[in-house]
């Protein structure tokens, strides 16, 4: 019998190296990797919104009327003398001396056509009194800013104050439809002022 034929020693090198060629083939193909997925972002943004700015209240105009009265109906000089010796009524424009007859109270008087009257000794030392009309919504708003930045002062027997802005006595009264302002660097405390504007407010109910 004769021998079974053999395989040619070229073919099953042949075959051995295509089956290590497609082994290697698949071992180096990677897996697909899925394309990373977009970062997810709201469909919506929230947009600060703004505060509102606040405004100012506009302060509104003081309503007034002229008023006009002699000094030595306002203001007896001799029992002011009495109070205060050596003190002589002065016409406006002939005072000098210390800052008494300035400030913002007076300023309001003489916006609204009001009177001034200045008594002075003869150091200089003055007393200035200043009266205005005005109707009572402005008398209210002129009150209402005096409840926050002057003291209230229960002795003038009518709605006061007082204060002393830059060592000057300030007293400051409402007897409608009369605004009262009596400045003096003798007005330590509001006893010290107290005689004039009780004096003062006595003589406008004479005349009003």
């Amino acid at each position: 019998m004769s021998p079974a034929p053999t395989r040619s020693p070229v073919v099953l090198r042949t075959l051995v190296v295509t089956g290590a060629l497609a082994l290697s083939l698949t071992a180096c193909t990677a897996p697909s990797q899925a394309a990373p997925s977009a970062t997810p972002t709201s469909d919506a943004q929230a947009s600060a919104t703004p505060g509102a700015t606040p405004t100012a209240t506009p302060t509104p105009d003081l309503v007034s009327t002229p008023f006009t009265i002699d000094c030595d109906d306002l203001l007896d000089t001799g029992s002011l003398a009495s109070w205060y010796p050596g003190l002589t009524a002065v016409p406006d424009e002939s005072a000098s001396g210390d800052e008494s007859r300035d400030g913002e109270a007076l300023q309001q008087v003489a916006d609204a056509d009001g009177t001034t009257c200045t008594w002075q000794d003869s150091g200089g030392a003055t007393v200035t009194v200043g009266v205005a009309h005005f109707d009572p919504d402005s008398l209210d708003e002129l009150a209402n800013e005096l409840v926050a930045t002057s003291n209230s002062v229960p002795t003038f027997g009518v709605e006061g104050y007082f204060d002393t802005p830059g060592e000057i006595g300030t007293a400051e009264a409402f007897s409608s439809p009369a605004f009262v302002v009596a400045r003096s660097t003798t007005f330590l405390e509001p006893g010290d002022a107290e005689p004039v504007v009780s004096a003062v407010l006595s003589a406008l109910k004479q005349v009003d």
